[in-house]
């Protein structure tokens, strides 16, 4: 295989430097390039730390001898296990409602005692050495877990393993070269523990438009880090020149990126397909239809996973709190008012979402949940029941976090994920332009992370992109800055004008629709302009085109513009450019626009 000037540059600079970052934007074969980097250096002693342990099962596959390949948590467990007396055997995961029991404090003081525990495993701080009730609370957790009195967690192991290192308190090994990956996403005690690894020459790469983890409390290293040498890799081997101008876009206007994307991809043949989603609740309603259709798909999490919180919380408010195994938590609620107070409290949005999916679907998850498994387990078995034979039939349904460093031919963009304006006005500004002079400064990460996941979710395709979020508007429209400020302006006038302090993108969408439908009915709009497509709506709009109705009497029956009606034909490929000019050329001359003028 050929190098890029761009890998070979890399390849040159290991040779000449000891502390390299690589910037390498989605699909640009940044783990191809450290193969290639140790496979260049045979002879040395390498150690390859992959974020998580997909990514490190698939890079043991293609590393050579001389590369150790590791996840940070597994390096640390491993040490852990060797030089300490600390039992790792059974880990455990606090709710603040399990801290409240264990230490008879209140709910309230849990809760911010958990944080400062979390926060404290996840930063390069000795101690904890404030005072009050939450911090002991927290200093105690770690001491307890430390001689054993609490069972230890998944951060704390981290963190002693890093106190450990640091401080050269237990042996570790010497090598030539180190590489961290995704080091976007890395913590500060993840970036402490790399540092303090005995190296001669250490690599970081990763992409920083796709950091998704801040909620963890991961910290962009590539922001971070002094280096020697800056590189990057910005041509895509996996996605087509479409594609890449789809994130190109997102990124120059939402990320203020001068770096542009390339590619010189052009197969278009789809084999396998993936629904992308922002949460697991449409995961589920997305399971509930294809069964309804009698169409495989496979979840790329165990199912196992993706049901547990909402099973659990269906027991809940069954009554059936004996049956609670996973998230003893919930057992601490009497009942659903109390479960959804807390749920919004704590901004626990997946628990907010899994009272949603229970209460509309009750306990036919039961049966979604056994039919998910049964073709989960049978893709695992692919090679001996020929499901792979259906690879053309079969759905992949992920969550964009789950989907990170996978690819399909095509991609199903689903439209759970918040409307950028939204995202920008929550943020504080009022246009564009201004969230983009200020977004070097901006300190809440956790909603620039929701571009980051779109960027992500986009560039999982490979040849074709299937456009459901509304976000494709945007990103389709050659006037995308008026477009963003006319919705800022719709947002503001809406709920600054009614005094309403809300959070847009935590705001319960059957709650936002109907405040957004009565506003449009009182403005004499129709009544869903402005609000995001179902795809109920999507079907009807297909059928009803393709019988040459008459485009107002469209926009009648879905209670949309006729502007709306076309924006959404194009959007979803029904019609080009060109007819969607001609459709709206008629619109405005009052003249009759179908499908039979276009064609």
């Amino acid at each position: 295989m050929d190098l890029t000037n761009e890998q070979q540059e890399i390849i040159k600079a290991v040779s000449r430097y000891k502390n390299i970052k690589i910037n390498a934007f989605a699909g640009t074969g940044k783990t191809t390039t450290l193969k290639f980097i140790a496979q260049k250096f045979k002879d040395k002693k390498i150690l390859y730390l992959a974020f998580n342990s997909a990514i490190k099962n698939e890079a043991s596959s293609i590393f050579p001898n001389n590369t150790y390949v590791k996840t940070t948590h597994g390096l640390a467990y491993s040490a852990i296990k060797k030089y300490t007396q600390i039992d790792l055997s059974s880990l455990q995961n606090y709710r603040a409602i399990d801290i409240a029991n264990e230490y008879e404090i209140p709910y309230e003081k849990a809760l911010s005692a958990l944080k400062i525990f979390e926060n404290f495993c996840n930063n390069t701080q000795d101690k904890i050495s404030e005072d009050d009730l939450e911090h002991k609370t927290a200093k105690k957790m770690f001491d307890h877990m430390l001689i054993g009195v609490l069972k230890p967690t998944h951060s704390f192991y981290l963190k002693y393993y890093y106190l450990l290192i640091s401080k050269e308190q237990i042996p570790q090994f010497q090598y030539d070269i180190v590489m961290l990956d995704e080091a976007q996403d890395t913590n500060e005690v993840t970036l402490g523990i790399f540092n303090a690894i005995s190296s001669k020459i250490k690599i970081y790469v990763g992409d920083k438009h796709q950091q998704i983890y801040s909620f963890r409390g991961s910290k962009n290293a590539l922001e971070k880090i002094v280096c020697d040498k800056q590189l990057f890799l910005s041509q895509s081997f996996r996605f087509n020149e479409t594609i890449a101008n789809y994130a190109n876009i997102l990124l120059k206007n939402f990320k203020n990126e001068k770096i542009t994307i390339s590619s010189s991809k052009n197969n278009d043949e789809v084999k396998t397909s993936a629904y992308i989603s922002r949460t697991n609740s449409q995961l589920i309603s997305i399971i509930s239809k294809r069964i309804e259709q009698r169409k495989p798909f496979v979840t790329v999490r165990n199912p196992e996973e993706i049901f547990s919180l909402s099973i659990e919380v269906y027991y809940l408010l069954n009554n059936e709190s004996e049956q609670i195994k996973k998230n003893p938590f919930l057992k601490g609620f009497k009942d659903e008012d109390e479960l959804s107070s807390y749920a919004k409290e704590t901004d626990d949005f997946e628990l907010v979402t899994a009272i949603k999916i229970v209460k509309e679907y009750q306990e036919q998850i039961f049966d979604f949940k056994e039919i998910a498994n049964k073709f989960y387990k049978a893709w695992q078995n692919r090679q001996t029941n020929n499901f792979d034979k259906r690879l053309d039939e079969i759905l992949f349904l992920t969550t964009a976090h789950t989907a990170k460093g996978l690819e399909w031919d095509s991609v199903i963009v689903a439209d759970d994920f918040p409307n950028f304006a939204d995202l920008i006005y929550d943020m504080g500004y009022n246009s564009l332009k201004q969230f983009q002079k200020e977004l070097e400064k901006l300190s809440n990460q956790e909603l620039i992370d929701e571009f980051n996941l779109f960027y992500v979710a986009i560039t999982r395709a490979k040849n074709t992109l299937v456009k459901d979020s509304e976000n494709f508007h945007y990103l389709m429209s050659s006037k995308l800055d008026k477009l963003i400020d006319k919705k800022l302006s719709e947002i503001k006038e809406e709920f600054e004008g009614d005094k309403q302090k809300v959070v847009l993108s935590k705001m319960d969408n059957e709650e936002l629709e109907k405040i957004k439908q009565n506003k449009n009915l009182e403005k004499g709009k129709a009544k869903k302009s402005g609000l995001k497509w179902s795809l109920e709506d999507k079907i009807k709009l297909k059928s009803m085109f393709k019988k040459d109705m008459n485009i107002n009497l469209i926009a009648s029956k879905l209670e949309r513009s006729s502007t709306s009606i076309l924006a959404e034909l194009l959007k979803s490929e029904i019609i080009n450019k060109q007819e969607q000019n001609k459709l709206y050329t008629l619109l405005k001359n009052n003249q009759k626009a179908n499908k039979s003028l276009v064609t």
